[in-house]
């Protein structure tokens, strides 16, 4: 996560359900998925995935009436 975010590449919707597992040479390695509602830090324009996301596991910083205008920038803590 933190390599995309470094790219630029936001992805707005960690949950359990977006998390696979698998497991090599006893280590257990994690791959976040499900990229449909990420965003792009580059992007010029509305993408149309303001302030998105599985609500109870979003930061309270973006349920608020504020953020909902658009009024919050999106940080690297909120993702997590």
């Amino acid at each position: 996560h933190l390599t995309l975010w470094k790219e630029g590449v936001h992805h707005r919707d960690i949950s359990p359900g977006n998390l696979m597992w698998y497991r090599k040479d006893r280590r257990l390695i994690g791959v976040l998925n499900d990229y449909d509602l990420s965003s792009l830090a580059n992007a010029v324009g509305p993408q149309g995935n303001g302030r998105t996301g599985t609500v109870p596991f979003m930061a309270l910083d973006l349920l608020t009436k504020i953020s909902q205008q658009g009024k919050v920038k999106h940080l690297y803590r909120h993702d997590l």
